[in-house]
This record gives structure tokens, C-alpha cells and sequence, in this order.
């Protein structure tokens, strides 16, 4: 997102070039602006070890103690990188069971064949039932294991990749049900090109290019992806080698899938740094990747905000503290249903969308705790889910009510009031917009309102009982104010 505000279908036919001035131009598409829940999903050969020391969270990636951090990485998708700290946690499981000489190529072969009882039509019908709007799949990780038949093999792996179109299956499951289906890329990192261990932030950046014959590599599978899949989001991690590249794919995207988008994560080594990209804004929190010249959605990592900003983004996070699956982490470890209905309800009041991870095992099925999870938060919108999908934030002058977070959302005709927790009080006073209209009904989703008044934009509401939850929800049915005349 390039201007104040990026929200909009784009309506209008639009041929784009590669260059930032004409890609800027591309709006949000609205179906995203209404999805609010996605589905991330991280499985590869990192899923048959599904090894990472056990953290809370991921340390710091670019201070004195960066290199520990990367050695500890909760992330069990970093797998390959891990290993090679010799005194580490992952090297010793390694080690322990599979054999000091056991190589990472392995997992390809076994995740092949972990693929004969892979259902991808269950998948996406769990998806449906969660609740959530669209599905992005991790084609390639850092270790650039494919999950797809590519035309453009690895040149360094012979069969470094599935055998099984685990891309178009998936895509066609999803879009059976009724959901969007994007991709994910990791375009800044490939350890089958240049496999130094990362020990940092500035590592991390230190992308294969040209002289690793990598970006034409990139630039085919994108544009492969594009022309097979017509992916309706085009999601690239870490970053990407060249700049112009980028925008020769973003263009060749756009021109493509007009309603689709793509996220924030295409800095380029060679590119212009704004001086502004690398900025936090106030009352967020996690990881924000460095602001490229050409983005739709921000996408903080384990991140929220606490407020809107004039743009779109998506928070990203596992269930639990890796995106795939972790065999060190337990149910305790996992969100609690409760914590994912706050996340969608704080996103959906603060211009965001939640892109919640899966992390399928070694033996392609979803974990029942995940799976859990994922029908609770189902059950949860299909109660809520009007307040929450197909709306808009709107500010209110006010941002708690006894210490309790607040936020709004609407619709054309109804406000609602997401609290973030159970105020100690029964009685409740709301300061409303201005121009909010002429509040007609009230509801307590989920619970029972004893009795309310709104008198010059300020709403009262005696709680008889408060809902069963970790959100509670305000539903005021409105009407407008006559135009004038």
C-alpha cells in the first residue's frame, strides 16, 4: 500500500506495468477487506523431523544475542538451518535419532510418501468450517522443496520436490468450498542455492541472486504459479534478489489476477529503502518485515495493533510457537479458542485480517488439537460472525470501558461494540460517533441486555448477562440520518 488509504475493489480495468509508480495504483481487493480469517498452512519435509527447541516466542533477530536466537528458533520450518549449530538443541535430537549421517534430503523422500494418505478435500472442509474465507499454501520453504510438478526442477536436488500437484490439488479442494486460494513463495531464501547457516538478521537479507543463477529460477516458478494457478494472493517471504524483477512479476500478476493481492515481504538487496521502511508503528506488537515499494497488506509476524491505520494488514502466527508442526509443543502451547476469537475480533476493529497457521504432521493429517481449534473458532463465528466478516472498523472517541479494550466495526445498518473482556461493571456508557445515525434495536451477543438508552450519542446498556466469552459484542441496529435536502 503506497497512499493513505488502499481500501477499494479495483472496478476499473487497469493494465499495469513494471514499475512502482503504475503498481502502486492497485487497490485491496474487497473480498479480502471482507475475509478477516485466513488459513496458513506449513508442511514439507521440516514436518517429518517436526523438531524446534521449545520457546514461548522468537528472540531477538538482530541484537548482540541474534545468533543464539537463530539457534533456538521456535520455528521447526528452519529445521535445516538449526541443525548445523553443532551444540544445539536440534542437532542433538538429529543426532539422537536419525544418526549423525542422516541427511536433511531424506525427509524429501519420506514426505513423498507421506503424500499416498494425504486428503486435501478434508483439509479444505475443515477450512470451511472454521469459519475462514481464504487458504495460502507454502509452496516452497527456505529449504526449496516444491510442492508442485514443476517445469523448472531444482538444478542442485535431483526430485527436490513432490510428485503428488500438492498446489493444485489443494487449490482446487479450496476453491470447491468456496474459499480463495493464494500461495506462499520464499523468494529472499533457498538453502539449495546458498546454504551459509544464518546466524542473523543481516544473513537473512544476504539473498542468492544472479551469481547463484537464482533469480531466473524464482522468476519461472512465480510465473509458473501464476499461469497454472491464478492464485488469488500472492504471498513472497523474506524478500526478493532484484527489484525489477519483482515488479515484472507484480505486473504480470496484477494484469492476470486484477482481484488479487500480494504482501509486503519483496525488499530487495538492490532496491530503494523508503525512509520509513523499517518503521513500527506505535501500539504494535511482533515482527514487521521492512516496507518494499509496492505491497497491499502489511504483514506483522505474531504481531497486532491496537488501533486503525490507514492501511490494510494481516497478522501472521502459528497456533502455537512454530508455523509447522512442532513435536515439543503440547495443547498447552496451542491459542485457546477464546485468544483466537479476541485476535479476529481486535483485527476486524483495527483494519486486519488474522492468517492463522496449521502445521499439518509427518503423516499429512492435521493434529486433533489444531483441528479443535479450528472448529471451536467455526462455532464461535457462526454466532458472531456478522460483527466480524463483511464489516468496517469505525473509530470511537473512546478505547476501553473499565480498563477493557474496546473497538467497533459496521455494516450499513448496524454498529457493533467489541469488548475485549468483562468489565467489572453491569452498566455500561459508550460514547458513539457523530454521525453514526439513529441507534433503532440493541443486542448483547450472546447475552442478555437488562435494559439501554442512547441520549445524544451516548449509550447506556444495564447488563442483565454477559456472554459466554472471551469477547463480548454490542449488536445496535441503526438507521440513517435523512441526507439533506
Amino acid at each position: 500500500m503506497n497512499t493513505s488509504d488502499k481500501g477499494g475493489a479495483n472496478d476499473r480495468p487497469v493494465t499495469y506495468t513494471a514499475s512502482a509508480e503504475s503498481l502502486q495504483k492497485h487497490l485491496v481487493p474487497d473480498w479480502f477487506r471482507d475475509a478477516k480469517f485466513g488459513i496458513f498452512i506449513h508442511w514439507g519435509p521440516y514436518s517429518i523431523p517436526a523438531f524446534a527447541p521449545h520457546h514461548a516466542q522468537i528472540g531477538d533477530v538482530s541484537g548482540a544475542g541474534a545468533a543464539q536466537t537463530f539457534a533456538d528458533v521456535p520455528y521447526s520450518e528452519w529445521y535445516l538451518n538449526t541443525m548445523k549449530f553443532e551444540d544445539g538443541a536440534t542437532a542433538a535430537f538429529h543426532r539422537e535419532t536419525y544418526g549423525e549421517d542422516y541427511s536433511y534430503d531424506r525427509f524429501g523422500e519420506a514426505f513423498n510418501a507421506s503424500l499416498e494418505s494425504w486428503d486435501p478435500v478434508a483439509w479444505a472442509k475443515l477450512f470451511k468450517r472454521s469459519g475462514a474465507r481464504y487458504v495460502v499454501l507454502v509452496t516452497k520453504h527456505h529449504d526449496g522443496f516444491l510442492l508442485w510438478p514443476s517445469d523448472t526442477p531444482n538444478p542442485h536436488k535431483t526430485n527436490w520436490g513432490t510428485k503428488r500437484d500438492v498446489v493444485g490439488e489443494l487449490a482446487a479442494a479450496a476453491r470447491a468450498e468456496g474459499l480463495k486460494f493464494g500461495v506462499y513463495y520464499s523468494g529472499g531464501i533457498d538453502w539449495t542455492f546458498k546454504d551459509a547457516r544464518i546466524n542473523s538478521f543481516a544473513d537473512v537479507m544476504a539473498m542468492p541472486g544472479a551469481a547463484e543463477e537464482y533469480i531466473d529460477y524464482a522468476n519461472a516458478h512465480y510465473n509458473e504459479l501464476i499461469e497454472r494457478y491464478e492464485p488469488d494472493y500472492l504471498w513472497n517471504d523474506i524478500g526478493y534478489p532484484s527489484q525489477q524483477a519483482s515488479f515484472d512479476i507484480l505486473a504480470k500478476y496484477y494484469n492476470t489476477v486484477p482481484d488479487g493481492l500480494t504482501n509486503d515481504r519483496w525488499m530487495a538487496p538492490d532496491g530503494e529503502f523508503s525512509a520509513n521502511a523499517f518503521e513500527k508503528p506505535e501500539g504494535m506488537t511482533g515482527i514487521m518485515p521492512p516496507k518494499p515499494p509496492v505491497w497491499d497488506a502489511r504483514t506483522p509476524e505474531y504481531g497486532m495493533f491496537d488501533r486503525i491505520l490507514p492501511f490494510q494488514w494481516e497478522t501472521t502466527r502459528g497456533l502455537g510457537h512454530s508455523f509447522a508442526f512442532n513435536r515439543t509443543e503440547s495443547d498447552s502451547d496451542y491459542l485457546s479458542p477464546g485468544e483466537i476469537a479476541t485476535m479476529l475480533a481486535s483485527a476486524s476493529c483495527f483494519n486486519g485480517n488474522v492468517l492463522l497457521n496449521v502445521g499439518p504432521r509427518w503423516d499429512a493429517q492435521i493434529d486433533p488439537a489444531q483441528a479443535a481449534r479450528l472448529e471451536a473458532t467455526g462455532e464461535w463465528l457462526s454466532t458472531v460472525g456478522p460483527a466480524v466478516q463483511d464489516t468496517r472498523p469505525i473509530a470511537l472517541p473512546q478505547t476501553s470501558i473499565d480498563g477493557i479494550s474496546i473497538g467497533a466495526t459496521r455494516t450499513a445498518d448496524a454498529l457493533y461494540i467489541h469488548i475485549f473482556g468483562k468489565p467489572g461493571t453491569e452498566r455500561l456508557e459508550v460514547q458513539l460517533p457523530a454521525d453514526v445515525g439513529t441507534v433503532e434495536t440493541l443486542r448483547l451477543i450472546g447475552g442478555q441486555a437488562a435494559d439501554w438508552s442512547c441520549d445524544q450519542n451516548t449509550l447506556s446498556v444495564e447488563v442483565g448477562t454477559w456472554a459466554d466469552g472471551a469477547v463480548q459484542i454490542v449488536e445496535l441496529g441503526l438507521s440513517q440520518p435523512e441526507p439533506d435536502a
